[in-house]
C-alpha cells in the first residue's frame, strides 16, 4: 500500500485558514462562491471543539483535492444555546449546502424537524450528517438525516455480549444520562445482557449538574454489582469514579459511547469506553492522511468525535463535488452511497449507508484506559471489537 499523502506544515495552515475563511483559489469552478458545510452542534457543549476540528480538516482536504468545488466551515453564531437555534440558523443559511451534526442523539432528534423543514413541506430542507448520534429512534427518521455511527442496537448490544462473554459479569448496574441516548442505550444494554443471562440490579438515570454522585456510589456498594454501566458523558464519568473510588468500590467501570473524553484524566485508568475509533486500529490511507493532520494541527490524539465529524464532512463534500450541486440532489446521491453507487474510504472505515440512512459495517470498539487506578482494575483484557452487522 502506499503511505497516505499528508500536508506539509505551511499547506496545512493555508489550507485549514480556507476551510475557515472560504477563501477562493484559482482554478475556473473556484470563482463560484464557497460551499458551507455546517457545525451543526452548540458552541461550548461537550466534544464541540472536536466535531469543529474533524470538519475543519475534513474542508481543508477537500479543497485541496482536485474537483473544483470550494467549500468553508459554516459555524453557528456564538453565544447560541439552543440545538434548534443552530438548526434555524443553518438551515437558512442559503450558501450551507449540508450541515455535520448533531453528535447527541436527543439533539438530533429535537432538530431534525428543522433541518426537514417539516414546517413548509421540506421546501427549504437541509441534508443533516451526524457523527455520533447512536439512539435507535433515529433510524429511518427522516429523507434528510443521515449518520456515520453505528446504532445503540449495534453498540449497546455488543457492549453487553462483551461484558458477559469477557469479563464474566453477570450483576450489572447502571446509571445513566437521562435523555435520549442514555435512555435507549440503557435500555438496549439491559435487553440484551438479560438475554444472556444477566440480572440488571439497578438502572439509574442522573441529569448533569443535578446529581450527588456520592448518593449514586452509595447505591453501587450496597448492590455489589460485578460491573458498572455509564452511558453518560466523559466528565460526568470522571466523577462518579471518583465516588466509588472513596466508597471502595472495586469492579468494573464500562462507558458508553459519550465518555471517550475521560481517557485524558488519569483518575479514570482501568476503566473500559465504548469507541466507534480507535486511533491504534486506524491505518487505511484516509485514516493516515486525517491522523498526521489533527496531530499537525492540534498537537494531541484524534478522539471519536473528530473522527467522524471529518468522515460526516468527507462523504458530503466527495459527493458534492461528484456532482450533487444543491440540497435535494446531494440527499438523493447520498442515499446511493453504498446503495448502488460506490462506497468511500473514510478515517473510521468505509462510509455507505443502508436505505433508512444508517452506516453499515461500523466497528464498534471497546478498549481500556491503560493503567490500574481505578475500580475494576486487576488482570482484565485490554479491549474488544466487533464490525457492525447493519
Amino acid at each position: 500500500m502506499k503511505p497516505a499523502a499528508s500536508f506539509p506544515t505551511a499547506a496545512l495552515g493555508a489550507a485549514l485558514l480556507l476551510a475557515q475563511t472560504g477563501c477562493r483559489g484559482g482554478t475556473a469552478d473556484t470563482d463560484r462562491a464557497p460551499l458551507g458545510i455546517g457545525v451543526g452542534a452548540i458552541p461550548g457543549a461537550p466534544n464541540y471543539d472536536e466535531v469543529v476540528q474533524g470538519v475543519e480538516l475534513a474542508v481543508a482536504q477537500l479543497n485541496q483535492s482536485a474537483g473544483g468545488v470550494r467549500f468553508r466551515v459554516r459555524l453557528p453564531d456564538t453565544g447560541t444555546t439552543s440545538a434548534v437555534r443552530v438548526a434555524e440558523q443553518l438551515r437558512n443559511d442559503p450558501s450551507v449546502i449540508a450541515v455535520v451534526g448533531h453528535p447527541e442523539s436527543g439533539n438530533a432528534l429535537e432538530t431534525i424537524p428543522v433541518y426537514a423543514d417539516a414546517e413548509h413541506a421540506g421546501a427549504n430542507a437541509v441534508v443533516a450528517v451526524s457523527p455520533t448520534s447512536t439512539s435507535p429512534r433515529l433510524t429511518g427518521i427522516s429523507p434528510w438525516f443521515f449518520r456515520v455511527a453505528p446504532s445503540d442496537a449495534d453498540a449497546a448490544g455488543y457492549t453487553a455480549r462483551w461484558v458477559l462473554d469477557t469479563l464474566g459479569a453477570r450483576r450489572a448496574a447502571i446509571v445513566y444520562r437521562n435523555d435520549s441516548y442514555g435512555r435507549d442505550w440503557a435500555a438496549t444494554f439491559a435487553s440484551a445482557f438479560t438475554s444472556g443471562g444477566g440480572r440488571v440490579l439497578t438502572r439509574d438515570p442522573y441529569l448533569t449538574d443535578v446529581v450527588e454522585w456520592d448518593a449514586y456510589a452509595a447505591l453501587i456498594a450496597a448492590q455489589r454489582p460485578d460491573v458498572v454501566l455509564f452511558p453518560g458523558d466523559g466528565v460526568d464519568a470522571l466523577a462518579f469514579m471518583r465516588a466509588l473510588t472513596a466508597r471502595g468500590v472495586r469492579v468494573p467501570f464500562v462507558g458508553g459511547d459519550g465518555t471517550e473524553t475521560m481517557q485524558r484524566d488519569a483518575a479514570a485508568a482501568g476503566a473500559y469506553f465504548v469507541s466507534f475509533f480507535d486511533e491504534a486500529r486506524a491505518t487505511g490511507q484516509e485514516a493516515q492522511r486525517f491522523r498526521s493532520a489533527y496531530r499537525a494541527s492540534y498537537d494531541r490524539a484524534p478522539n471519536m468525535f473528530a473522527a467522524l465529524s471529518y468522515d460526516a464532512t468527507l462523504v458530503v463534500g466527495r459527493t458534492v463535488v461528484n456532482g450533487a450541486r444543491s440540497r435535494t440532489a446531494l440527499r438523493l446521491a447520498l442515499e446511493r452511497v453504498g446503495n448502488g453507487a460506490p462506497s468511500m474510504d473514510g478515517v473510521a472505515g468505509r462510509i455507505a449507508f443502508d436505505k433508512q440512512h444508517d452506516i453499515t459495517g461500523r466497528s464498534v470498539v471497546i478498549s481500556r484506559v491503560p493503567g490500574d487506578a481505578t475500580p475494576g482494575a486487576g488482570d482484565l483484557p485490554t479491549s474488544g471489537s466487533r464490525r457492525g452487522g447493519r
